[in-house]
């Protein structure tokens, strides 16, 4: 009798619960990081050049920067977990 084996019942709640934690840490980092980059904008002295005192660049560094920042971060992430994972191949 040949059966396929059920499908474990906990990969939809874990694969949620994974996708959730993951969202949390990077709302977490992008808090952080804006944090960073207002507060490196408000120290900006007043003999910056004009442009760097600019609202609309002000606000375009306030939103990019963190969100850069953030795909850095997961890309380093991403790398010092390759390469401290043991790797396994499956043939």
């Amino acid at each position: 009798m040949n059966r396929e084996p059920n499908p474990p019942r906990l990969a939809l709640p874990a694969g949620c619960f994974l996708t959730l934690l993951w969202a949390a840490v990077t709302c977490l980092m992008l808090l952080i990081n804006g944090s960073l980059v207002m507060a490196v904008l408000d120290s900006i002295p007043n003999r910056a050049p004009s442009w760097a005192r600019k609202p609309e660049f002000v606000q375009f560094m306030l939103y990019f920067v963190p969100v850069l920042l953030v795909v850095v971060q997961w890309i380093l992430i991403d790398y010092v977990w390759g390469r401290f994972r043991q790797r396994t191949f499956h043939e």
